[in-house]
């Protein structure tokens, strides 16, 4: 993938010929255990698992490493994982289920829908500015709505906001002018809880995950299921030292403000599923997530010739949001992901469509090969090179054929 670090880094692993149009065949099970585990070898990572399927129904999967790492338990593919912002792509195909319903348009001004998010003023050069452009749904989809992180852009970081009374941080520019990654998609999924009448985690159970019998992927875990949950580390405050585990394994407190942008648990093989859903056009099994054609139009460029390179870029390097790598002048967005723009050297082909979390989880689709993927390792700073590397080579070996 030529964006996750060109997917990410240019090391050739072995010499393969790479899948082409439409859908080959995965290496054996044991061969892709076997190159992954000399591959694991260069690693500090305590745990990983990265999981692939195709159009054929077949599945390679790699598990590495300890679920707790001061445990014996061996991390699998049922293990829980803090998936962070992969959870947006979950509320995107909540909002476009929405869509198909014909209840919200995606060229809609939300300012009837989301008044508390219509008035909230643009940020620019310290003034604080009124906007005259209405924010739509694909506005928001699209992270061209001017809402930011404090982990994406420097003027967000440095503002106090001790008497804000807006239920966001300023919006930075007027809605489809430029790209800015950020809390849009956490506004889908308020769109969505108020377009539904359920909270995330119901219309979630009762439209996506439960009909996918994704059943270890919840906002608040069942009791039953906390035990699964994977450690997660840190590399301290400049992203540079040596991996430690944080104490924050469990959660402290059930979660009672659905996040769209971020806040599900999940699992390889949960997660799985959806990739699987989406690659099959929207169907798995007896399940219809959507349409063919909502599919199709998901994966369109749908910011124009709007650049994701945003010059006032800014990261904590102890966390989030590091693109370098990612973003380039010609990737583009759609409704829901990165669209790489390119063939990339490990395998999938322009047209891929894909996206992470900040603890390290990727995933991708690769439509025109017929190959979907992912990768899940629970450390800091986002876009690490040991979780990089490892996509990198898994993808290459994947789409190898010997």
């Amino acid at each position: 993938m030529k964006n996750l670090r060109l997917l990410l880094f240019a090391t050739i692993f072995c010499c393969t010929e790479i899948i082409g149009q439409g859908v080959s065949s995965f290496p054996t099970q044991k061969r892709v255990s076997a190159l992954m585990n000399e591959a694991i070898k260069t690693s500090d990572l305590p745990a990983v698992v990265a999981m692939a399927v195709n159009r054929k129904n077949q599945k390679r999967s790699y598990a590495f490493g300890k679920a707790v790492w001061t445990e014996n338990t061996a991390v699998t593919t049922n293990h829980i994982f803090r998936i962070w912002s992969m959870t947006k792509l979950v509320t995107s195909i909540a909002a476009m289920q929405l869509v198909e319903k014909g209840l919200i348009g995606l060229d809609e001004d939300l300012s009837t829908w989301l008044p508390e998010m219509a008035k909230i003023p643009i940020l620019n050069n310290g003034q604080l500015i009124q906007a005259k452009k209405p924010i739509t749904l694909r506005h928001l989809l699209t992270h061209t709505s001017g809402f930011g992180y404090g982990g994406t852009d420097r003027e967000l970081a440095n503002f106090n906001d001790s008497t804000w009374e807006y239920k966001d941080s300023p919006r930075r520019f007027e809605s489809g002018t430029q790209f800015l990654y950020g809390s849009s998609t956490n506004w889908v999924g308020k769109l969505v809880e108020k377009i539904s009448g359920m909270d995330l985690e119901m219309y979630f159970r009762k439209n996506i995950t439960g009909p996918l019998e994704m059943d270890r992927t919840w906002f608040n875990l069942p009791d039953s299921l906390k035990q699964y949950i994977v450690s997660n580390g840190s590399r301290g405050s400049d992203g540079k030292q040596a991996l430690t585990e944080l104490p924050d394994r469990l959660p402290l407190r059930k979660a009672t403000d659905f996040r769209g942008d971020g806040g599900l648990f999940s699992t390889p093989e949960d997660y799985t599923l959806l990739l699987k859903c989406l690659l099959n056009n929207g169907t798995l099994n007896n399940a219809v997530i959507l349409k063919k054609k909502t599919v199709l139009e998901m994966t369109k460029n749908q910011i124009g010739t709007i650049s994701m390179k945003d010059a006032g870029a800014y990261f904590d390097p102890a966390f989030c949001c590091n693109f370098t790598g990612i973003t380039s002048p010609t990737t583009k967005w759609g409704l829901a992901w990165l669209i790489q723009t390119e063939d990339s050297p490990y395998g999938p082909k322009s047209g891929t469509v894909l996206w992470g979390g900040a603890f390290n989880t990727f995933f991708y689709i690769d439509f025109k090969s017929g190959v979907a993927a992912s990768i899940f390792t629970q450390h800091v700073p986002f876009n690490h090179p040991e979780t990089i590397n490892l996509f990198n080579k898994f993808s290459e070996i994947i789409y190898s054929v010997h």
